[in-house]
């Protein structure tokens, strides 16, 4: 049974979706019968996700590129245009290098790599895939950022002014986008469960670290790809503009 019968069909693209989370939302996306293009820059990574979304009974293709660069951008626009068609739903998940950096022991160069990667590369997506939908009059847009754009954390504070910067931006573009039909939202995790921590987190500290959450729980996968789902489909068709923080009650904004 689907949740969302509405996505079915429905053309989507996430952004760094070969792994963790990303991942995920491209399996519930499938598994609501919409075709997907699993994303990432490893090859084998994606052809992991993608085979088995296929194997499952899904319509997906995986394809590669470098966001921070708009010559791979535009390649992948006309990749999928060729395979389905025009996006219906581009939800930008790729990022990273948010792991703890004293302000001062940011060098220019982590720095800019960085925002090019959690924030230029949203821009530039955003850039190449809106004017389909605003032509056609209709679209989604849904930009990851996270908790450390909402709080201040342990993450960089170059982390923490990109994902900031995603929210600015995301209102920006709901504002000039609504007229058009496009509605644009964001999520804001928290703790996420993923490969790294597992491998890298005892199972002692992640216990002390879902007991610090109101829900007392840490976040999974699953959690991003519901609200995915819901921001995605005409549940939330009156809802643009908004930060929806998936963060176990760490964020009450």
């Amino acid at each position: 049974m689907t949740q969302y019968p509405d996505l079915a069909g429905k053309t989507v693209l996430i952004t760094g979706s070969s792994k963790a989370l990303g991942a995920e939302t491209a399996r519930a996306f499938a598994r609501e019968g919409a075709r997907v293009v699993v994303h990432g820059r490893d090859q084998q990574a994606i052809a992991r996700v993608a085979d088995a979304i296929r194997a499952d009974g899904g319509d997906c293709a995986g394809l590669a590129a470098d966001l921070a660069r708009a010559d791979q951008i535009e390649g992948l626009r006309t990749a999928i245009k060729q395979h389905y068609g025009d996006l219906d739903v581009l939800a930008c998940f790729a990022g990273g290098l948010g792991q703890p950096v004293a302000v001062l022991d940011i060098d220019e160069a982590r720095w800019r790599q960085t925002l090019d990667i959690d924030l230029t590369a949203k821009f530039l997506t955003v850039r190449a895939f809106a004017p389909a939908m605003l032509s056609r009059g209709h679209g989604n847009i849904i930009l990851m950022s996270s908790a450390a754009g909402r709080l201040v954390s342990q993450a960089s504070a170059a982390y923490g002014a990109a994902q900031a910067a995603t929210l600015m931006l995301m209102r920006h573009l709901a504002q000039e986008l609504g007229p058009g039909g496009v509605r644009v939202n964001a999520i804001a995790p928290s703790v996420i469960r993923n490969e790294k921590m597992e491998r890298g987190m005892p199972a002692e500290v992640q216990r002390r670290l879902a007991q610090s959450l109101p829900l007392r729980r840490l976040g999974e996968p699953r959690d991003i790809a519901s609200a995915a789902l819901f921001l995605a489909s005409d549940a939330s068709s009156w809802i643009t503009g908004h930060t929806l923080d998936v963060a176990g009650g760490k964020v009450m904004l």
